[in-house]
């Protein structure tokens, strides 16, 4: 917020409050979001002072939020302003490195985490441990929402487990 600051004295508009929050708090935290989870605490912390630099005016009167941050993190076509909830960005963003890793295995960053945390074992049957790195365990965390909606192409069938894999729907689930 220290970046914010300073530009409260400036008279900006509605729409310039918007793109500075969007520019600003938004994109800072977005290189530590790629590789690692933030802690919830931090990032309901981040959503709220933006809630509260949007609604503020020049003084330091408090002044009424008359949407929550929920209606303002929705897409502009459904209403809201776009601001990202962070919590939401955070795993969007830890699952799409986790989808890295398993369609790009030739990648440097997926060989390194093959050879250092899940040789010849399947990403899907990791187990968290406490020796991992923050980053490891954050990708793992990642793994949940992809699986909710991962299926297997069945191929040749030489790397399909037809007992464990998720590769059929499930009737009643889905």
């Amino acid at each position: 917020m220290a970046r914010l600051t300073g530009w409260k004295e400036k008279l900006l508009s509605q729409a310039g409050n918007e793109v500075l929050i969007k520019s600003v708090l938004l994109a800072m935290p977005t290189y530590a979001m790629a590789c690692c989870k933030l802690p919830k605490g931090l990032c309901v912390e981040v959503c709220k002072e933006m809630a509260k630099f949007w609604w503020e005016d020049k003084g330091q009167e408090r002044r009424v939020h008359w949407m929550g941050w929920s209606k303002l993190s929705e897409v502009k076509g459904k209403g809201g302003l776009g601001f990202r909830d962070l919590m939401d960005f955070n795993n969007a963003m830890l699952a799409k490195k986790f989808w890295r890793i398993l369609t790009r295995p030739n990648l440097m960053v997926s060989r390194i985490l093959r050879g250092k945390y899940f040789k010849g074992e399947s990403i899907w049957k990791m187990k968290i441990k406490a020796s991992d790195s923050w980053m490891w365990k954050s990708i793992l965390y990642a793994r949940e929402l992809l699986e909710s909606g991962v299926r297997k192409r069945v191929v040749d069938g030489t790397t399909i487990d037809i007992w464990r894999d998720r590769w059929l729907l499930r009737r009643g689930k889905e």
